[in-house]
């Protein structure tokens, strides 16, 4: 690539290395100096909810639209910039809207280096995808849930919000009393909680997920014990929900309630025990690997629907 000199600005740059092969970039770029007057800029739905949480409003986050339907909270406020897709977010608008800094969950990596150009990227990572299965302990004071809570108090002791993150962690708390208070008088059944994804297989979520350390701090149990996979749940057949015939279904996503009655209407699955009885509770959409947000929001509606 050829020398670049001070007359070619970044603008130009951006649009010159979008035709270059990544490999050609990957030595040259370099971390672009903070802008003091361009705010945080969140590249992905995990960072938008923890800027959110964080009394941050980004300075521009990825599919707005689809964020206020599937993610729902924290709620966007008006103005915010759409940057464009979650994959393939607009470079050119990224350097006009100038940001100080770009919170990502790393999965940007093949446009790291332009990003890069434009602003500091500091990383946030809601999940651990390494935990393996079972890794939650009794009460879930550990796996998912102790990681989420020291990836957003990370987050805001970078951001220099340290406080920011501690109110975060009492509104959950709160919200887990709540629920615990609503529930104290419940007869509660083991729980399999999924999201039905069409008319045979459902999304479920199992014992390395973060509902799992939720459920543990109920004291509800899980009725999957199956396998499930990095980001804590597994895609199986409806059929393979029998292990536990007391157990009831929490579906997660409002979709989710024609495609169970359907189901319902099918000999293969009719027989099911939850479905026979209607032992079905539908919830809003959650984004389940979206940390303490997420957590927050679950353990409100579920306290609230099974009460």
């Amino acid at each position: 690539m050829p020398e670049m000199t001070g007359a070619v600005d970044r603008r130009r740059f951006l649009h010159a290395a979008a035709a270059l092969p990544l490999g050609l970039l990957a030595g040259g770029a370099r971390s672009a100096e903070p802008r003091a007057d361009g705010g945080v800029c969140a590249l992905d739905w995990t960072s938008a909810q923890a800027l959110l949480s964080l009394g941050i409003v980004p300075h521009g986050l990825p599919e707005i639209d689809r964020y206020r339907r599937s993610v729902i909270e924290p709620a966007v406020p008006d103005g915010v910039p759409d940057i464009g897709a979650r994959a393939e977010p607009n470079l050119e608008l990224l350097d006009r809207l100038a940001p100080a800094r770009f919170v990502t969950d790393g999965m940007l990596s093949a446009v790291r280096g332009r990003l890069e150009w434009i602003a500091p990227l500091t990383l946030y990572q809601s999940f651990d995808t390494g935990s393996g299965e079972g890794q939650g302990t009794e009460n879930g004071r550990n796996g998912q849930l102790a990681f989420a809570i020291a990836s957003l108090r990370r987050l805001a002791g970078e951001l220099g919000v340290s406080e920011a993150a501690e109110l975060a962690v009492a509104r959950f708390e709160r919200a887990l009393d709540e629920a615990r208070a609503r529930l104290s008088g419940v007869t509660l059944r083991p729980l399999y909680v999924l999201s039905v994804l069409d008319g045979r297989r459902v999304l479920i979520h199992g014992r390395n997920s973060l509902y799992q350390d939720l459920l543990d701090r109920l004291e509800i149990e899980n009725a999957w014990t199956g396998p499930s996979g990095p980001y804590g749940h597994a895609t199986v057949t409806m059929d393979r929900l029998t292990g536990r015939p007391d157990a009831e279904l929490v579906n997660i996503g409002s979709e989710g309630k024609r495609a169970l009655e359907a189901l319902a209407d099918l000999p293969l699955f009719a027989g099911l025990p939850f479905l026979r009885e209607g032992r079905v509770t539908i919830l809003p959409p959650i984004l389940f690997y979206g940390g303490v947000p997420t957590a927050e929001r679950f353990v409100r509606l579920l306290g609230e629907r099974l009460a």
